[in-house]
């Protein structure tokens, strides 16, 4: 199978990128694009999670009038356990 880059831009990019890797030009070229590929999985869970979570926190209603994260009560002044 082969490709033909026709883009000036694309060559020079690659050339630059197999120059600074020590890699051929085509080597470089797989490598970056797995890693852009692995990126946007990364993101695309990183999405999937996201929402799922926003959904979780949506169906449990809203926050209980005077909840807070505030536990002061629970230490002493130096910060240890009451």
């Amino acid at each position: 199978m082969g490709m033909n880059i026709k883009s000036e831009k694309a060559q020079r990019l690659a050339r630059q990128l197999a120059e600074a890797t020590g890699q051929s030009m085509t080597a470089a070229v797989e490598q970056a694009l797995e890693a852009e590929l692995t990126r946007l999985k990364t993101n695309d869970d990183y999405a999937i999670r996201k929402a799922r979570i926003k959904e979780i926190l949506r169906r449990s209603g809203p926050t209980p009038a005077g909840a807070t994260s505030d536990h002061s009560d629970l230490y002493d002044d130096d910060g240890l356990p009451a």
